[in-house]
């Protein structure tokens, strides 16, 4: 990336909360986490609920519960995958995404942690609108999230959606009647899309 195209993106990230980037990743390094992604799918077929575990005792692997089984895998969400791979966590320390974050935010980052999201076919994964800074609320600022797709994107595979502009408004609850829902009320998603 050139440098005319960091200030590019560092501006747009200001305005917008939000900078998108092809390529992040080597063709390699892709396939290597997607090999290793199959064979998480596949062992989850053994288990019935969340079940490995991370550092402080909670599930590494969560499963859907409606509708995950031994015909139907559906894995939703590795914790840390790069205590577990070698390939994730090769990718986590060098990718074309740090070189950006260098650049858009600071040279001095770090990472706080990883995770792997997944929505597989007919799981019935659904992750409703919200802002992330809620669910690990700082003292700073100064965090930024970044994404690496390992498919593409497409309007039929339920892509991310980003609403430019909020990082600088309100912070909303994803608390509702004393229930942590991980998603905004509905009048305000309602109101941002």
């Amino acid at each position: 990336m050139m440098r005319e195209d960091f200030a590019a993106c560092r501006e747009m990230y200001q305005r917008d909360g939000y900078v998108t980037m092809k390529d992040a990743v080597t063709p390699e390094a892709l396939a290597a986490m997607r090999t290793q992604l199959d064979i998480w799918a596949d062992e989850s077929r053994q288990h019935d609920a969340p079940y490995g575990q991370i550092m402080d005792g909670r599930p590494r692997f969560d499963v859907e519960p409606a509708t995950h089984g031994p015909d139907t895998p559906a894995l939703r969400r590795i914790t840390s995958p790069i205590e577990i791979s070698d390939d994730f966590l090769a990718v986590a320390r060098d990718n074309a995404a740090l070189d950006l974050l260098a650049e858009v935010m600071s040279p001095n980052i770090k990472l706080q942690a990883s995770k792997v999201n997944l929505k597989l076919p007919g799981s019935g994964t659904n992750v409703r609108y919200h802002q992330d800074f809620p669910f690990e609320p700082h003292s700073n600022d100064d965090l930024c999230t970044v994404l690496i797709f390992l498919d593409d994107v497409t309007l039929d595979n339920g892509p991310l959606e980003v609403v430019p502009g909020t990082h600088r408004g309100e912070l909303y609850t994803l608390w509702h009647d004393g229930v942590f829902t991980g998603a905004v009320d509905h009048s305000v998603e309602a109101t941002h899309r």
